[in-house]
C-alpha cells in the first residue's frame, strides 16, 4: 500500500472542512429565514398590529359615517391585510367623491383622505333635476327646481339617467361653458343647449348661436358685449359663431340660418 503524501492528506481534509462548513452556513440561512418568517407571520397577527380606528378626512360626519361603511375595514383585522387599492376603489365609486387616499400606520390607525366633487351645473333632463360636475358625473338627483338657483341650467335628454353615472362626451363643452358664462352673460341667459353646436337660450325671447369650442373667449367677449350694449326687444338670435363678425338678427331675413 502506497503511503499518501503528508500535504495531499491534509489538502483533503481541508476540502472536507470546507464542504461541511458550506453546509452548515446554508441550513443555518434556511433556519433563520424560516425563523424570520414565522416572527414575521405572527406580528402580523398580534394585537399591536390589528385595526384600531379609521379616521375620515375632508367630509362632514353624514359622508364620513357613509365612507367607513363603504370602506368595509374590520376592526382587529390585522394591518397588513388591509387592502388599501381595493378600499379607494370602493370610495370612488360614491358620486359625490373624487379621489380617495387609504394609509396604514403602525399604531392601528388606517387613514382615508378624500376629495369630494363639487356640482358645477343643473340638469334639466325630461323633467328631472341633477347637479352634475365639471367632469360630467352625476352627483345627486334634485326633487324639484330650486327657488335659490345656484347653478347654471344645462339642457338634456338622455334615457334613464342615473346618479353615479356619467353624462354623454358630447355634453361636456356646454358643462364647461355653463360654468364659466361671466355673470353679465349669466344674468341673461335661461339655460344651455348642448349638441354639435351650443346655443345659449336668453330669458324672455332670443338665443346665442355659439357653435363650436373653437375661439371660446373671442365668442364671450362678443355676446358680452352685445347683450350690454344692444336693445334686444324682438331678438330672434345673436350670432357670434364668427366671433369678429357677430350678427344680431330680429328677423328671419338674417344672413345665418337660427
Amino acid at each position: 500500500m502506497t503511503d499518501i503524501d503528508p500535504r495531499i492528506q491534509e489538502r483533503r481534509i481541508e476540502i472536507i472542512r470546507a464542504k461541511g462548513k458550506k453546509r452548515l452556513r446554508i441550513l443555518l440561512t434556511l433556519v433563520l429565514l424560516v425563523l424570520i418568517s414565522l416572527a414575521a407571520v405572527l406580528i402580523s397577527k398580534s394585537s399591536l398590529l390589528d385595526v384600531d380606528e379609521v379616521v375620515v378626512i375632508g367630509v362632514d360626519n353624514e359622508l364620513e359615517e357613509l365612507i367607513v361603511a363603504v370602506a368595509n375595514i374590520p376592526k382587529s383585522k390585522p394591518l397588513l391585510e388591509v387592502d388599501t387599492v381595493a378600499i379607494s376603489t370602493r370610495i370612488k365609486k360614491i358620486p359625490i367623491v373624487k379621489s380617495a387616499k387609504v394609509s396604514r400606520s403602525f399604531g392601528g390607525k388606517v387613514t382615508v383622505s378624500v376629495t369630494l366633487r363639487k356640482p358645477s351645473v343643473l340638469l334639466s333632463n325630461s323633467g328631472q333635476w341633477f347637479l352634475i360636475d365639471l367632469d360630467g358625473r352625476v352627483l345627486e338627483r334634485v326633487p324639484e327646481l330650486p327657488s335659490s338657483l345656484d347653478y347654471p341650467i344645462v339642457e338634456g335628454n338622455f334615457n334613464d339617467l342615473k346618479v353615479g353615472e356619467w353624462v354623454p362626451e358630447q355634453v361636456l363643452f356646454a358643462i364647461e361653458l355653463a360654468a364659466n358664462l361671466p355673470p353679465v352673460l349669466l344674468a341673461d341667459v335661461s339655460f344651455v343647449s348642448p349638441g354639435d353646436e351650443i346655443e345659449l337660450m336668453l330669458f324672455g325671447e332670443g338665443k346665442i348661436l355659439f357653435g363650436d369650442n373653437e375661439e371660446l373667449e373671442s365668442k364671450i367677449l362678443a355676446a358680452s358685449t352685445i347683450l350690454e350694449q344692444v336693445d334686444l326687444t324682438e331678438l330672434i338670435h345673436i350670432d357670434v359663431r364668427t366671433p369678429d363678425k357677430p350678427v344680431l338678427c330680429r328677423s328671419f331675413e338674417c344672413s345665418y340660418d337660427s
